[in-house]
């Protein structure tokens, strides 16, 4: 007959399934001859993505669309804006003299104006409200002297540019003056022709060009602004997922040197998804231990002993 002999009593258990209360590692784990030790599974959280900032994108959208059609807007109004500048330069007649009243210090340009009307003019002359269009391609002979409020003549130099054609006015470059003071001057226009006015300002072009560089950066700077709000709205923002309640796991266990298991420790909370990693527990080796004797069974009969 056969026995299977008790555990001697303060002997350690050769397997950790032997502990009260221990916990069975999971498949595939490594089993060891000595004891386990709770290990906390490593938890990687997943990162849900997030929603676009519709904001941003609707301001870039905005910025962008204001931008372009403010550019556009003063590019066409450019157009209109030349002949309203050669519509304000002064003019004087042939054959009187013309008060006009220089406001600041500059460089004025002198047109001989082929085609225009005159408005009304201070002066000596009686000539407002005319029109003139000259049919000569060549320009007239004409002598002027510009003269300040003290009788100095102003100094001019000769020109021939810059030149206009808008609207109902076409005219030339003659003269260039420097006006060294502001105040008031007095023009003679002598010539053989009548068909003609000289007109005074500056170049024709300059609130054109202005308007149009300005035109060209809104269009740039609202497709650039309203690109990089779209780029950002476009984005997706990135939020943390959000935190769970504590979720018991069972504790895996691995050796430890004295072959004795601490207490679980406290599992930390979970996220629902998360993937779920066991680390790979290290083998410590452990000196093997005599296996302890069966107890002697007694001589007397009716415990194992063969019959006489």
């Amino acid at each position: 007959m056969s026995y299977q002999p008790d555990p001697p009593t303060g002997a350690e258990p050769t397997s950790p399934f032997d502990r009260p209360n221990a916990v069975p590692p999971p498949p595939g784990a490594p089993q060891y001859s000595h004891g386990y030790m709770p290990v906390t599974p490593a938890v990687s959280a997943v990162t849900a993505p997030g929603k676009r900032r519709k904001g941003l994108l609707f301001a870039g959208i905005a910025v962008a669309t204001l931008g372009l059609g403010a550019g556009i807007v003063l590019i066409a109004l450019s157009s209109s804006a030349k002949e309203e500048t050669v519509k304000a330069f002064a003019r004087a007649p042939v054959g009187c003299t013309t008060t006009l009243e220089f406001e600041k210090r500059a460089t004025f340009i002198i047109y001989i104006e082929t085609k225009g009307s005159l408005g009304a003019v201070d002066g000596d002359c009686a000539a407002g409200g005319t029109s003139y269009q000259r049919g000569d391609d060549d320009l007239p002979r004409v002598a002027l002297v510009l003269l300040n409020s003290d009788d100095q003549s102003a100094e001019m130099t000769a020109t021939d540019a810059p030149t206009y054609a808008v609207g109902d006015f076409a005219g030339q470059g003659f003269q260039r003056v420097q006006i060294a003071e502001p105040g008031t001057y007095r023009l003679t226009v002598t010539s053989d022709d009548t068909d003609f006015a000289i007109a005074v300002g500056g170049r024709p072009d300059a609130d054109a060009s202005a308007m149009n560089l300005a035109g060209a950066g809104s269009a740039a700077a609202g497709l650039l602004l309203g690109g990089l709000l779209m780029l950002l709205g476009l984005r997706r923002k990135t939020s943390a997922p959000p935190a769970a309640p504590a979720i018991r796991s069972p504790a895996l266990w691995q050796p430890t040197p004295s072959g004795v298991p601490g207490p679980p420790p406290q599992q930390p909370a979970t996220v629902p998804g998360a993937e779920v990693t066991y680390p790979t527990a290290p083998f410590i080796p452990r000196a093997p231990t005599a296996a302890s004797a069966p107890p002697t069974p007694p001589t007397a009969p009716g415990w194992g002993a063969p019959q006489q």
